[in-house]
Order: C-alpha cells, then sequence, then structure tokens
C-alpha cells in the first residue's frame, strides 16, 4: 500500500521521489498516518493473540480498516503530486519501480520458506499470478503466498487508470467531484449489504466486495478530495476535530460488531465498516494535509513517524510473513491473554526491524536505479 510521500533522491542524475506537495510544502504528515494504518492491517491478522478477550478481538477485526484508508489516501496523494507535464509512461514507471521490486523479493522469500522450511508446495500460478499484479481478479488465486498482496492488486488497478481517471475529474466542476465522493461512500455501503443479504457464493462475493473494481470508490473518493482541497475547498474543521471524528466512528464501529443485530438487514463481518469510516478517512486525511501546508506542528511529521511511514509499505507487504516466522519459532497464540499481547509486541518489534532493512536494502536501491533507466532509453532512442 504506497503513496507518493517520501524523501526526494539527492544523488545527481536521479529524478526525485515523488513528494505530496502543494506550493512547493513537504506534507510529511500523510507519511505518518500511512504508519497507523499498516499497524492496524497487522493489529488484523493478530486477532487470534487476544481471542481470550471478545472486545479485543473485535478491535482487532476492526484493524481491517487501515486497507480501505490506504486505498482513499493513495487517490488523494495521487491527485495531489499529479503534474501537467507529466507523461503517462513516466508516471506507469515510477509506480513499477516503487512498488514492484518489493514484491518480487517478497515473493521469493515466501515462496523459500514454504519449499524449504515449512515444507508446502508452492505453485507457479500463485507467483505469475502475484507477480503481474493480478490475483484480485481470480477467486481461486486471490489469497496466493503472501495473503496481503491482492491489495497490491487492486492499487495497481487503480494507478493504471488514474491518468485517464484524472483527466475526466479535471474537467469535472467542484459540485459535481462532491457529488461523486457522496457516490463512492453510498457504492461502497452498496456492495457491502448486497453481498451477505442476497447470499452470494463465497467466491463471488470476494470479487462483488474486494475486487478492483468494487474498490475503486475508495480511490475515487480519495481523488475527489485532493482535487476539491487544491481548488480551494476546506473542512469546516481542523485535523485534531477530523482525528476525535475518526476515533469516535473506529469506537461506534466497534459497538456495532459487539450488538451486530443493532443496524437490521445488515451482517457485521469483515469490510462491513468500510463506508461508515470512509468519509471520516477523507476528511481526516484534507485536514492532516492542510495542517502541513500551513506550516502548523503535527506530531505526525515528527522524525519517528515520518520514518516509520516510510517503512510502512515494507512493512504492511512482510508482516504476515514474519508472524508466521515467529509462529514456527513458538510464539504461536496459546493460553494467557497477558502473555499473548507480549508476543505481539515481539513479533511488531520484529517485523518493523525486518520492515527498515528491506525499505533501506531492497525497496530504496531498487527504485533508484530503476528510475532512471526510462529517461536513459529515451536518450539512447
Amino acid at each position: 500500500m504506497t503513496t507518493g510521500t517520501t524523501r526526494a533522491s539527492t544523488r545527481a542524475g536521479t529524478e526525485p521521489r515523488p513528494v505530496a506537495t502543494l506550493g512547493g510544502t513537504r506534507v510529511d504528515s500523510l507519511t505518518g498516518l500511512r504508519w497507523f494504518a499498516a499497524l492496524g492491517v497487522f493489529l488484523f491478522h493478530t486477532k487470534r493473540y487476544v481471542s481470550e478477550s471478545a472486545a479485543l478481538t473485535q478491535l482487532s477485526w476492526i484493524g481491517y480498516e487501515g486497507v480501505p484508508f490506504f486505498f482513499v489516501l493513495s487517490g488523494f496523494v495521487m491527485a495531489w503530486v499529479a503534474r501537467p507535464d507529466d507523461t503517462t509512461t513516466g508516471y506507469y514507471w515510477r509506480r513499477f519501480a516503487r512498488i514492484w521490486p518489493l514484491l518480487a523479493v517478497t515473493t521469493a522469500g515466501v515462496a523459500a520458506l514454504r519449499v524449504w522450511w515449512w515444507h508446502q508446495p508452492v505453485s507457479a500460478a500463485d507467483v505469475v499470478w502475484t507477480l503481474t499484479f493480478a490475483q484480485s481478479w481470480s477467486s481461486e488465486h486471490f489469497f496466493t503466498l503472501n495473503v496481503v498482496t491482492w491489495t497490491l492488486s487492486v492499487e495497481a488497478f487503480f494507478y493504471l487508470a488514474f491518468p485517464l481517471l484524472h483527466r475526466m475529474l479535471s474537467r469535472c466542476p467542484s459540485r459535481l467531484l462532491a457529488v461523486l465522493a457522496v457516490l463512492s461512500v453510498a457504492a461502497t455501503a452498496a456492495t457491502r449489504i448486497l453481498g451477505p443479504r442476497y447470499g452470494f457464493a463465497p467466491d463471488v462475493e470476494r470479487l462483488v466486495v474486494a475486487s478492483p473494481l468494487s474498490l475503486t470508490p475508495m480511490f475515487v473518493l480519495g481523488v475527489c478530495t485532493a482535487m476539491l482541497v487544491r481548488r480551494g475547498w476546506r473542512p469546516p474543521f481542523g485535523s485534531g476535530v477530523a482525528l476525535t471524528l475518526t476515533t469516535g466512528t473506529v469506537l461506534l464501529c466497534w459497538l456495532w460488531f459487539r450488538h451486530p443485530d443493532a443496524v437490521p438487514y445488515v451482517e457485521v463481518r469483515t469490510g462491513t465498516f468500510d463506508a461508515v469510516l470512509m468519509p471520516a478517512f477523507a476528511l481526516l486525511i484534507a485536514t492532516a494535509a492542510l495542517r502541513d501546508v500551513r506550516g502548523e506542528r503535527s506530531l505526525l511529521r515528527s522524525r519517528p513517524l515520518v520514518r516509520l511511514g516510510e517503512w510502512s509499505f515494507a512493512f504492511y507487504i512482510c508482516h504476515v510473513i514474519v508472524l508466521k516466522v515467529f509462529e514456527h519459532l513458538g510464539t504461536a497464540p496459546g493460553p494467557g491473554l497477558g502473555r499473548d499481547l507480549v508476543r505481539i509486541a515481539v513479533v511488531a518489534v520484529g517485523t518493523v526491524a525486518v520492515a527498515g532493512c528491506l525499505h533501506e536494502w531492497v525497496e530504496k536501491p531498487a527504485e533508484r536505479r530503476l528510475r532512471p533507466l526510462l529517461g536513459a532509453r529515451r536518450a539512447t532512442a
């Protein structure tokens, strides 16, 4: 789950890495927000460790909402940093250089672990579907070697569609953009309600709820929000209120989870709260960006959070792998909630360490080397 809020490369002859800017101002708060979204998804995948507490288990389930947060944030940042002089080919190449190398390395790593340590078969088809960003279009290969990579397949579709989508939405008046933002939330709510209500088969429901097309409204909401902000629209409150609103909405979703019959005709499951939280996410992202533009102080811009945000993509893509490694080393869920909470903390620290290494030794060097290749080929031609 990547955005463009990263440090610019200082090496001569290379194109700077995308930075979320408006009027030349860095917006590092969005990088800090990425870390909390990635941490939420991590907690979602550790929910088995807190199964002795119904309240903590339900709260962990809501950690999944880090995924739609990434999709809204991705749309916001793509529209925020869009340059009129950019080329479609250059844009595609930068996106590929940003996410594919780490995807390839972690896919190879988990395949090796499955064969040599876990003694599990590896399907060549799963590898192909993963490395071609195609798995989210298939029910059979949706969850492949690394279960989280299906979201990269969705992101790849967003990146592919963005140049055309941005061109179309740029021509829309602001009122229409606001209407489209509302319709995006409504469309997401519809897919979350229809699947359980009409009893779709699991494979069909997965495509209805989690296919790139069904998740596109989240990306569109982010794009529309960024365009409105760039045109001068301002939320009626600041980032503090937006954070309180988001936290309160999460707590309401948690109460809904604890009392699933409170809302009739809606079955509570993974993704149920997507449409509920999308508006809060969009407002939080917009107000955090504007706070940076105004030069106001923000904890999200602190050096530790920005660094964790820069590592968040690596953290996200490796956390399930690291979790399984720790389980094989003896930290699987066991009796005793306190002991399992300590295990979660140990795995989290280990995942951060692995993510830092992957970012510094794989993600950044690969991107730095791949980015100039397209320009070099054009110069040679």
